[in-house]
């Protein structure tokens, strides 16, 4: 079945659309149709190290359209990023914010940059909510939309009373078994659901994996298993209250050491250099999960698919870490590219000479 491209405003698209994923034959460039990301994966924290939220409420984090395989896309156009989120609420739905502010919380209390993150990262991928998919767009429209659909789905999945209705709730004594935990989020959901323990063996994330069928102004999610399996232990998972581990976890000092590349090493300014001294970076938590990559030149990240360090704001800068390897979008291969002595160091795209970024 092939769907031409088609516009849409408010849920107009046909009724007779397949879920996304489900298709037998290629769609592109289509309103009504959710591809690549045909995954929306809703995610909510238990923040309880620091405390953040409601004693008797999982924040939102954000809604994010994962590729059919699993993979996905992030920050797919500049033109559409945003900065600052109160005025353009404030155009279409005031209380909107205030509704935000309660559920969708960062754990530094900068709520409002969580929220740029999430829709310059994950946001400006949903294909279905481009501005050429309005009939009479209005600027800013596309930005609310998404806010406004991901609380929705956010309050129609209240996770702490699917565990309270089963007998799991907050304690500083009793634990609980993953059998436990995915009975439960299952009997409520309809589907299997992701969950993930932090190095307490605390709960602490939970991951809502949805099909979708139209655009995503219609809202018509079908929940689907979880593509992702749980690390928490099979016994001894603990739900604790909030605040239980006290107001907040130290700051990481972080990793430092060099980024070494076979027969050379990076440099400040993010190149590939085979001759003079290495230069330091330091790895730190970044504020929205993974790591940012600092130098002397300051924090790195990934400009048209090569690394670049300097003082300028680069939103593309959340780093993988794993088994001492330095990756970006869970990619693990890197590639060289130039003449000169300074060389880019690019995202392979798997018709190169490949190598691995060890931070040592």
């Amino acid at each position: 079945m092939v769907f031409e491209n088609s516009f849409t405003t408010d849920n107009s698209c046909p009724l007779d659309l397949p879920y996304s994923c489900t298709n037998s034959t290629p769609i592109e460039n289509s309103c009504c149709f959710e591809n690549p990301g045909g995954i929306m994966l809703q995610t909510q924290f238990w923040d309880y190290y620091p405390p953040i939220g409601g004693n008797e409420t999982f924040t939102l984090h954000g809604l994010w359209p994962d590729n059919c395989d699993g993979s996905y896309e992030q920050f797919c156009d500049r033109n559409l990023e945003i900065h600052g989120v109160e005025p353009i609420l404030d155009k279409f739905e005031p209380g909107l914010y205030d509704e935000m502010k309660t559920y969708w919380k960062n754990f530094n209390g900068n709520d409002e940059s969580l929220w740029e993150h999430e829709f310059n990262k994950h946001g400006t991928c949903v294909k279905t909510i481009r501005p050429q998919c309005y009939g009479n767009f209005q600027n800013d429209r596309n930005v609310y939309d998404y806010f406004k659909v991901a609380t929705n789905l956010y309050k129609s999945l209240p996770t702490f009373e699917f565990l309270k209705e089963e007998g799991i709730v907050p304690s500083n004594e009793k634990t609980y078994t993953k059998k436990q935990i995915d009975d439960a989020l299952t009997k409520h959901f309809g589907q299997k659901v992701f969950f993930k323990c932090n190095k307490y063996q605390g709960l602490q994330e939970i991951w809502y994996f949805h099909h979708l069928k139209g655009s995503l102004l219609q809202e018509n999610f079908k929940p689907i298993d979880t593509l992702s399996h749980s690390s928490c232990p099979e016994t001894g998972i603990k739900f604790f209250p909030k605040g239980a581990l006290g107001p907040s976890p130290p700051p990481s000092p972080g990793r430092r050491g060099y980024l070494k590349i076979s027969n050379g090493c990076l440099i400040s300014n993010g190149k590939f250099f085979t001759k003079g001294t290495c230069a330091t970076f330091r790895l730190v938590n970044a504020e929205f999960g993974g790591y940012n990559i600092l130098s002397s030149k300051g924090t790195c990240g990934i400009v048209d698919d090569k690394i670049v360090c300097n003082r300028s704001k680069i939103t593309k800068n959340q780093f993988n870490f794993k088994d001492g390897l330095v990756g970006f979008n869970s990619k693990f291969k890197w590639c060289i590219e130039g003449s000169k002595d300074q060389k880019d160091v690019v995202l392979s795209d798997g018709t190169c000479e490949e190598f691995e970024i060890r931070l040592q």
